[in-house]
């Protein structure tokens, strides 16, 4: 099959996304893909690679989309039979990219506009989660109005907000990941809550607010669309991290940078009792979204309960991501994760062109 590898992007993820591009071009080469490379620069421009995909991009063969034909480099249509993105947040994984190959004719392995865009903007989908009986962590949302004057809005709501609350807050950005932007309060103050709410405003207009759920013990499934119909769910397993006991979280830094310490703790350790309700509440999550193809679904598991934490439509691929190594627990090599991926992604693609779009006779 002839596959346009689609990473990098308008995305503060951008490193991560190439990271993952490495590991899934290697896998496809593997599984005897043709593969073109599509980077995605900062400016979110298009260029056709030469070489595998790596962190300097060449910028010498730019690229268009023309609705309803495909990708192309000048006048020359690229022809590709399907596509994978491993783009991140902003761009990538929110359904603009999602769309933009809807749109385009190519078929996209993976989640489609209104699933990506639903996990991605997290109170929505807790909403969304909480509606099918799912627990999620109490969360204060703040909206870009609320931002104009973070000093006012702070002053006038932080009784509010720790009543609801508690005295330990975290905040994140609405629509990001990788832990990018996020900020851990012990015994919030007035300052120290406006400072990160500008901290995490940098990254999103809208920021969340949320209770700090203490010995808490994170924990994540992969799901995975097979091409018989089944899903599939591996995990839950726990991520374990030294560092975490000195900042509350897994940073950007611990997950992806030098001082990488966090894994997966396989086989897993976790009960029984709460491994299936978190099973159950995972595949719950993939519906309720309307997820396709593949997704990794995380949850806080405290003394308190079971929270699902967020569910990510586009997961990480690099040599140390959870998701693949979450699929290999149960015998899926990144290679036959693509193929039940690309598989699906022309399956879907046939029956949306076999669907009627236009005005019925009388």
């Amino acid at each position: 099959m002839r596959v346009a590898l689609l990473y990098g992007g308008r995305s503060a993820e951008h490193d991560v996304s190439v990271s993952s591009a490495i590991a899934v071009h290697q896998a496809l080469l593997e599984a005897n893909h043709e593969v073109i490379p599509i980077a995605i620069t900062l400016e979110g421009k298009w260029y056709k690679q030469t070489k595998s995909p790596a962190k300097e991009m060449e910028r010498t063969t730019p690229l268009s989309i023309k609705p309803g034909e495909g990708i192309f480099l000048g006048e020359s249509n690229l022809a590709v039979d399907a596509a994978f993105a491993t783009t991140h947040g902003y761009g990538g994984e929110d359904g603009n990219l999602q769309g933009l190959c809807m749109l385009a004719g190519i078929p996209l392995a993976g989640c489609d506009t209104v699933s990506s865009a639903i996990g991605m903007h997290k109170d929505l989908a807790a909403r969304l989660f909480n509606s099918h009986g799912i627990p999620t962590v109490a969360t204060v949302v703040l909206d870009r109005f609320h931002l104009l004057d973070l000093q006012a809005y702070v002053m006038d709501q932080f009784a509010s907000i720790t009543k609801q609350l508690g005295p330990h807050l975290f905040v994140k950005p609405e629509n990001a990941g990788s832990s990018v932007g996020v900020r851990v309060l012990k015994h919030a103050q007035q300052e120290t809550l406006v400072e990160a709410l500008r901290y995490a405003a940098l990254f999103s207009e809208r920021v969340l607010i949320q209770t700090l759920i203490e010995e808490v013990q994170e924990v994540e499934c992969a799901a995975l669309r097979t091409k018989d119909g089944k899903l599939v769910i591996a995990g839950p397993a726990a991520v374990i991290d030294p560092a975490k006991q000195e900042q509350g979280f897994l940073s950007y830094e611990h997950k992806y940078g030098t001082s990488n310490t966090a894994y997966l703790q396989l086989p897993s350790t976790v009960d029984e009792e709460s491994a299936k309700a978190i099973r159950r509440y995972a595949r719950q999550a993939f519906s309720a979204i309307k997820a396709d193809g593949y997704a990794r679904i995380d949850f806080f598991l405290a003394k308190e309960g079971i929270f699902l934490n967020e569910i990510n439509t586009s997961p990480g691929m690099t040599q140390t991501s959870h998701y693949p190594k979450l699929m290999a627990s149960i015998g899926y090599s990144l290679s036959e994760v693509l193929d039940h991926l690309l598989f699906d992604a022309l399956n879907r693609a046939g029956q949306e062109r076999g669907r009627i779009y236009r005005p019925p006779t009388c």
